[in-house]
Protein backbone atom coordinates (compact mmCIF):
# COMPACT_ATOMS: atom_id res chain seq x y z
CA UNK A 1 0.00 0.00 0.00
CA UNK A 2 2.71 2.35 1.23
CA UNK A 3 4.41 1.80 -2.62
CA UNK A 4 0.82 2.45 -4.20
CA UNK A 5 1.10 5.81 -2.33
CA UNK A 6 4.89 6.82 -3.56
CA UNK A 7 4.09 6.11 -7.31
CA UNK A 8 0.47 7.95 -7.07
CA UNK A 9 2.76 11.05 -5.26
CA UNK A 10 5.41 10.65 -7.59
CA UNK A 11 2.83 10.90 -10.70
CA UNK A 12 0.84 14.20 -9.14
CA UNK A 13 4.55 15.83 -8.25
CA UNK A 14 5.58 15.29 -11.90
CA UNK A 15 2.49 16.47 -12.98
CA UNK A 16 1.95 19.70 -11.10
CA UNK A 17 5.93 20.53 -12.05
CA UNK A 18 4.68 20.64 -15.76
CA UNK A 19 1.92 22.05 -14.87
CA UNK A 20 4.15 25.32 -13.55
CA UNK A 21 6.33 24.90 -17.27
CA UNK A 22 3.53 24.51 -19.40
CA UNK A 23 2.81 28.34 -20.19
CA UNK A 24 6.39 28.31 -21.35
CA UNK A 25 4.83 25.80 -23.73
CA UNK A 26 7.48 23.43 -22.16
CA UNK A 27 5.59 20.01 -22.79
CA UNK A 28 8.71 18.60 -24.22
CA UNK A 29 10.46 18.99 -21.19
CA UNK A 30 7.50 17.98 -18.96
CA UNK A 31 7.95 14.66 -21.01
CA UNK A 32 11.45 14.32 -20.25
CA UNK A 33 11.32 14.83 -16.98
CA UNK A 34 8.33 11.81 -16.42
CA UNK A 35 10.55 9.83 -18.21
CA UNK A 36 13.84 10.20 -16.14
CA UNK A 37 11.02 8.96 -13.31
CA UNK A 38 9.74 6.09 -15.24
CA UNK A 39 13.97 5.14 -14.92
CA UNK A 40 14.28 5.53 -11.54
CA UNK A 41 10.92 3.22 -11.09
CA UNK A 42 12.20 0.43 -13.32
CA UNK A 43 16.00 0.81 -11.40
CA UNK A 44 13.54 0.73 -7.97
CA UNK A 45 12.01 -2.86 -9.22
CA UNK A 46 15.19 -4.49 -10.18
CA UNK A 47 16.51 -3.72 -6.92
CA UNK A 48 13.36 -5.39 -5.10
CA UNK A 49 13.99 -8.29 -7.78
CA UNK A 50 17.38 -8.93 -6.66
CA UNK A 51 16.53 -8.18 -3.41
CA UNK A 52 13.87 -10.65 -3.64
CA UNK A 53 16.12 -13.24 -5.38
CA UNK A 54 18.71 -12.98 -2.99
CA UNK A 55 16.18 -13.92 -0.04
CA UNK A 56 14.56 -16.85 -2.00
CA UNK A 57 18.39 -18.19 -2.73
CA UNK A 58 19.17 -17.34 1.47
CA UNK A 59 22.25 -15.46 0.23
CA UNK A 60 23.09 -11.95 2.10
CA UNK A 61 21.74 -9.24 -0.59
CA UNK A 62 25.30 -7.43 0.26
CA UNK A 63 27.34 -9.32 -0.90
CA UNK A 64 25.54 -10.51 -3.93
CA UNK A 65 25.16 -7.27 -4.66
CA UNK A 66 29.46 -6.95 -4.11
CA UNK A 67 29.52 -9.83 -6.71
CA UNK A 68 27.14 -8.54 -9.26
CA UNK A 69 29.62 -5.08 -8.74
CA UNK A 70 32.64 -7.35 -9.58
CA UNK A 71 30.97 -9.59 -12.60
CA UNK A 72 30.17 -5.76 -14.16
CA UNK A 73 33.79 -4.89 -13.90
CA UNK A 74 35.01 -8.10 -15.02
CA UNK A 75 32.42 -8.17 -18.54
CA UNK A 76 33.89 -4.39 -18.97
CA UNK A 77 37.25 -5.80 -18.93
CA UNK A 78 36.72 -7.94 -21.38
CA UNK A 79 35.90 -5.04 -23.85
CA UNK A 80 33.06 -6.78 -25.15
CA UNK A 81 30.47 -3.78 -24.66
CA UNK A 82 33.08 -1.52 -26.07
CA UNK A 83 33.67 -3.66 -28.85
CA UNK A 84 29.56 -3.11 -29.32
CA UNK A 85 29.23 0.05 -28.70
CA UNK A 86 32.11 0.46 -31.63
CA UNK A 87 29.93 -1.76 -34.31
CA UNK A 88 26.68 0.32 -33.51
CA UNK A 89 28.72 3.35 -34.09
CA UNK A 90 30.06 2.00 -37.28
CA UNK A 91 26.38 1.00 -38.29
CA UNK A 92 25.22 4.85 -37.43
CA UNK A 93 28.09 6.53 -39.47
CA UNK A 94 27.10 3.84 -42.57
CA UNK A 95 23.76 4.20 -42.75
CA UNK A 96 24.12 8.51 -41.88
CA UNK A 97 26.49 8.21 -45.32
CA UNK A 98 24.05 6.08 -47.06
CA UNK A 99 21.03 8.70 -46.44
CA UNK A 100 23.57 11.41 -47.55
CA UNK A 101 24.96 9.67 -50.48
CA UNK A 102 21.28 8.01 -51.96
CA UNK A 103 18.03 10.09 -52.10
CA UNK A 104 15.12 8.68 -49.90
CA UNK A 105 12.61 5.79 -51.01
CA UNK A 106 15.40 4.97 -53.77
CA UNK A 107 15.88 1.61 -54.12
CA UNK A 108 19.89 2.26 -53.79
CA UNK A 109 19.33 4.01 -50.23
CA UNK A 110 17.61 0.65 -49.11
CA UNK A 111 20.55 -1.39 -50.28
CA UNK A 112 23.16 0.99 -48.94
CA UNK A 113 21.50 0.41 -45.03
CA UNK A 114 20.49 -3.16 -45.28
CA UNK A 115 24.57 -4.09 -45.91
CA UNK A 116 25.14 -1.42 -43.47
CA UNK A 117 23.00 -3.16 -40.61
CA UNK A 118 24.19 -6.50 -41.92
CA UNK A 119 27.85 -5.62 -41.12
CA UNK A 120 27.09 -4.55 -37.86
CA UNK A 121 25.28 -7.46 -36.79
CA UNK A 122 28.28 -9.50 -38.13
CA UNK A 123 30.47 -7.26 -36.27
CA UNK A 124 28.70 -7.89 -32.85
CA UNK A 125 28.64 -11.43 -33.45
CA UNK A 126 32.29 -11.83 -34.09
CA UNK A 127 32.44 -9.60 -30.68
CA UNK A 128 30.58 -12.00 -29.32
CA UNK A 129 32.59 -15.23 -30.57
CA UNK A 130 35.80 -13.02 -29.81
CA UNK A 131 34.89 -12.72 -25.93
CA UNK A 132 33.08 -15.66 -25.38
CA UNK A 133 35.41 -17.54 -23.07
CA UNK A 134 36.06 -14.55 -21.15
CA UNK A 135 32.47 -13.58 -20.65
CA UNK A 136 31.77 -17.17 -19.28
CA UNK A 137 34.88 -16.55 -16.96
CA UNK A 138 33.02 -13.68 -15.34
CA UNK A 139 29.62 -15.89 -15.13
CA UNK A 140 31.59 -18.66 -13.59
CA UNK A 141 33.14 -16.34 -11.57
CA UNK A 142 29.62 -14.41 -10.10
CA UNK A 143 28.26 -17.95 -9.10
CA UNK A 144 31.41 -19.09 -7.24
CA UNK A 145 31.44 -15.43 -5.44
CA UNK A 146 27.36 -15.93 -4.75
CA UNK A 147 28.20 -19.35 -3.23
CA UNK A 148 30.09 -18.69 -0.37
CA UNK A 149 28.06 -15.59 0.66
CA UNK A 150 26.68 -15.81 3.86
CA UNK A 151 23.08 -16.68 4.58
CA UNK A 152 20.28 -14.01 4.61
CA UNK A 153 17.49 -13.73 6.79
CA UNK A 154 16.70 -16.98 6.66
CA UNK A 155 15.69 -20.17 3.93
CA UNK A 156 12.41 -20.81 2.08
CA UNK A 157 10.72 -23.43 1.67
CA UNK A 158 9.73 -23.52 -1.68
CA UNK A 159 12.83 -21.28 -3.27
CA UNK A 160 11.62 -22.43 -7.29
CA UNK A 161 8.73 -21.05 -6.62
CA UNK A 162 9.66 -18.07 -4.18
CA UNK A 163 11.94 -16.77 -7.39
CA UNK A 164 8.84 -17.31 -9.47
CA UNK A 165 6.53 -14.68 -7.31
CA UNK A 166 9.78 -12.33 -7.31
CA UNK A 167 9.67 -12.50 -10.97
CA UNK A 168 5.93 -11.87 -11.24
CA UNK A 169 6.02 -9.21 -9.05
CA UNK A 170 8.74 -7.34 -10.58
CA UNK A 171 6.66 -7.69 -13.84
CA UNK A 172 4.04 -6.33 -12.11
CA UNK A 173 6.09 -3.23 -10.71
CA UNK A 174 7.48 -2.36 -14.04
CA UNK A 175 3.70 -2.12 -15.10
CA UNK A 176 2.65 -0.06 -12.25
CA UNK A 177 5.71 2.35 -13.63
CA UNK A 178 4.96 2.58 -16.74
CA UNK A 179 1.38 2.97 -15.84
CA UNK A 180 2.34 5.91 -14.03
CA UNK A 181 4.52 7.45 -16.82
CA UNK A 182 1.66 7.32 -19.70
CA UNK A 183 -0.08 9.00 -16.33
CA UNK A 184 1.95 11.82 -16.88
CA UNK A 185 2.39 11.87 -20.17
CA UNK A 186 -1.07 12.30 -20.54
CA UNK A 187 -1.45 15.02 -18.41
CA UNK A 188 1.85 16.84 -19.50
CA UNK A 189 -0.50 17.27 -22.99
CA UNK A 190 -3.36 17.74 -20.89
CA UNK A 191 -5.07 14.72 -22.51
CA UNK A 192 -7.57 12.71 -20.74
CA UNK A 193 -6.09 9.79 -19.83
CA UNK A 194 -8.79 7.74 -20.21
CA UNK A 195 -9.45 8.40 -23.41
CA UNK A 196 -5.70 8.11 -24.42
CA UNK A 197 -5.79 4.69 -22.78
CA UNK A 198 -8.88 3.45 -25.33
CA UNK A 199 -6.70 4.99 -28.11
CA UNK A 200 -3.90 2.79 -27.11
CA UNK A 201 -6.05 -0.10 -26.82
CA UNK A 202 -6.95 0.35 -30.23
CA UNK A 203 -3.19 0.48 -31.42
CA UNK A 204 -2.68 -2.62 -29.91
CA UNK A 205 -5.72 -4.37 -31.58
CA UNK A 206 -4.34 -2.68 -34.52
CA UNK A 207 -0.71 -3.98 -34.32
CA UNK A 208 -1.40 -7.49 -33.13
CA UNK A 209 -2.17 -9.48 -36.22
CA UNK A 210 1.02 -7.47 -37.57
CA UNK A 211 3.13 -8.67 -35.11
CA UNK A 212 1.65 -12.03 -35.64
CA UNK A 213 2.85 -12.33 -39.06
CA UNK A 214 6.25 -10.92 -38.31
CA UNK A 215 6.61 -13.29 -35.36
CA UNK A 216 5.66 -16.38 -37.19
CA UNK A 217 8.15 -14.67 -40.19
CA UNK A 218 10.61 -14.45 -38.08
CA UNK A 219 10.46 -18.38 -36.16
CA UNK A 220 10.30 -19.49 -39.60
CA UNK A 221 14.10 -17.46 -39.93
CA UNK A 222 15.34 -18.97 -36.56
CA UNK A 223 14.08 -22.59 -37.91
CA UNK A 224 16.04 -22.16 -41.01
CA UNK A 225 18.89 -20.83 -39.58
CA UNK A 226 18.65 -23.57 -37.06
CA UNK A 227 18.82 -26.36 -39.45
CA UNK A 228 21.80 -24.91 -41.36
CA UNK A 229 23.72 -24.96 -38.86
CA UNK A 230 23.19 -28.39 -38.24
CA UNK A 231 24.36 -28.77 -41.74
CA UNK A 232 27.80 -26.67 -41.24
CA UNK A 233 29.10 -29.61 -38.57
CA UNK A 234 31.06 -26.96 -37.18
CA UNK A 235 32.79 -25.02 -39.25
CA UNK A 236 32.65 -21.57 -38.59
CA UNK A 237 32.18 -19.35 -41.58
CA UNK A 238 29.09 -21.78 -42.57
CA UNK A 239 27.89 -21.03 -39.30
CA UNK A 240 28.64 -17.54 -39.64
CA UNK A 241 26.99 -17.10 -43.54
CA UNK A 242 23.54 -19.14 -42.10
CA UNK A 243 23.48 -16.32 -39.39
CA UNK A 244 23.65 -13.47 -41.67
CA UNK A 245 21.34 -15.31 -43.89
CA UNK A 246 19.08 -15.50 -40.84
CA UNK A 247 19.40 -11.77 -39.84
CA UNK A 248 18.47 -10.63 -43.72
CA UNK A 249 15.59 -13.00 -43.12
CA UNK A 250 14.28 -11.12 -40.27
CA UNK A 251 15.26 -7.83 -41.39
CA UNK A 252 12.89 -8.34 -44.67
CA UNK A 253 10.52 -9.47 -41.99
CA UNK A 254 10.65 -6.45 -39.79
CA UNK A 255 10.61 -3.89 -43.38
CA UNK A 256 7.86 -5.92 -44.21
CA UNK A 257 6.13 -5.18 -41.23
CA UNK A 258 6.88 -1.62 -41.15
CA UNK A 259 3.99 0.04 -43.24
CA UNK A 260 1.47 -1.61 -41.14
CA UNK A 261 3.01 -0.40 -37.91
CA UNK A 262 3.26 3.07 -39.34
CA UNK A 263 -0.63 3.06 -40.55
CA UNK A 264 -1.09 1.99 -36.64
CA UNK A 265 0.53 4.72 -35.16
CA UNK A 266 -0.64 7.34 -37.46
CA UNK A 267 -4.39 6.19 -36.14
CA UNK A 268 -3.15 6.72 -32.71
CA UNK A 269 -1.96 9.64 -33.30
CA UNK A 270 -5.24 10.89 -34.54
CA UNK A 271 -7.41 9.63 -32.25
CA UNK A 272 -5.12 11.12 -29.48
CA UNK A 273 -6.00 14.32 -30.90
CA UNK A 274 -9.33 14.61 -30.51
CA UNK A 275 -9.60 13.50 -26.97
CA UNK A 276 -10.83 15.78 -24.61
CA UNK A 277 -8.44 18.14 -22.39
CA UNK A 278 -7.66 16.35 -19.01
CA UNK A 279 -8.88 19.84 -17.65
CA UNK A 280 -10.56 22.91 -18.20
CA UNK A 281 -7.81 24.75 -17.65
CA UNK A 282 -6.12 23.14 -21.01
CA UNK A 283 -2.86 24.72 -19.95
CA UNK A 284 -0.72 21.89 -21.73
CA UNK A 285 -1.85 22.83 -25.08
CA UNK A 286 -0.65 26.66 -24.98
Amino acid sequence: MARIGLRLSLVFAVTAACTAQAGAGVIGQCIKTSASEYGECKDDCKEAYQTAKDACSNKDHVCVEACREERAVCRDLTGFDAAIDQCNDGKETAVATCKNLYAAGTDARDTCIDNAQLAAFQCRDQAREDNKLELKTCRTDFRACQGVCPPGAGPVQEPKECRADAKVDSKTCGADCREDFQVAKDACRNKNHDCVETCRADRQACKAPIQDTLDAVTAGCTATKQAAIALCAGDDTCIDQAQAVAFVCRDNAREAARPGFDECRQEFKACVQVCPAASPSGAFLD
